[in-house]
C-alpha cells in the first residue's frame, strides 16, 4: 500500500469512528487534544494531495484547518461536535461545485476508472451528483441539529444512523441503476 492510499485509509477510518472516539475519549483527553489530532491528520492529508486535488480541495482543507485551530484553542467539547457538520458541508461544496464544471465529480471518477461511458451516462451521473449534494446538505443540517442534543444522541446519529442512511442511498441507487440501464437498453434496441 503506497503512502497516499495509507493516509486516505487512516483519515477515512478516523472520520468513520470520530463520533465514538469523541464519545468515549472525552473523559480521557481534553477537547483540545482532538483539535490537535485533526491538525495532524490535515497535515498528513495535505502532504499526499496530488496536483489536481490541491486546486479542488485546498479551500476545504483550509476550512478544516481553521476549525481544528479554533477547536484546539477553545478547548471546548461543543466545538468537537461540529466536525460531522463540517464534513457534510465540505462534501456538499465539492459535489455541488462540480455540477458547474464541464463534468460532474461522479462522471470524472467513472472516466478515471476507465469505465465504458454510454450516451445516457453523463446525464445520469450529473443527476446522481446532484442527489449526493442534496443528501450532504440535509445530513449536515441534521448533524448540526444533533449538536443541541445529548452526547449519546449525537454519537448515535453521526456514528451510526447517518452511515446507515448512506448505505440505503447507495443500495437504492444500485437498484435504481439496474432498472434504469435495463430500460435504456430496451429503448436503444
Amino acid at each position: 500500500m503506497n503512502k497516499t492510499v495509507a493516509v486516505r485509509v487512516i483519515i477515512g477510518i478516523f472520520s468513520l469512528v470520530y463520533p465514538f472516539f469523541v464519545y468515549f475519549g472525552i473523559s480521557l483527553f481534553p477537547p483540545g487534544f482532538f483539535g490537535l489530532l485533526l491538525l495532524l491528520l490535515l497535515a498528513l492529508r495535505f502532504g499526499v494531495l496530488v496536483k489536481e486535488e490541491r486546486r479542488v480541495l485546498l479551500p476545504v482543507l483550509i476550512g478544516f484547518l481553521g476549525y481544528s485551530i479554533v477547536t484546539t484553542i477553545m478547548n471546548s467539547v461543543s466545538m468537537l461536535l461540529y466536525y460531522p457538520v463540517l464534513v457534510n458541508f465540505s462534501l456538499f461544496i465539492v459535489f455541488a461545485g462540480s455540477l458547474r464544471q464541464t463534468e460532474p465529480l461522479l462522471l470524472r471518477i467513472v472516466r478515471a476508472k476507465g469505465a465504458t461511458i454510454s450516451a445516457y451516462t453523463p446525464g445520469y451521473l450529473y443527476k446522481l451528483t446532484a442527489v449526493w449534494a442534496g443528501f450532504f446538505v440535509i445530513n449536515g443540517l441534521v448533524s448540526a441539529w444533533t449538536t443541541t442534543m445529548s452526547m449519546a444522541a449525537w454519537t448515535l446519529y453521526n456514528g451510526m444512523i447517518s452511515y446507515c442512511i448512506v448505505g440505503l442511498l447507495i443500495g437504492g441507487e444500485l437498484l435504481f441503476r439496474h432498472f434504469y440501464i435495463k430500460r435504456m437498453n430496451v429503448k436503444s434496441s
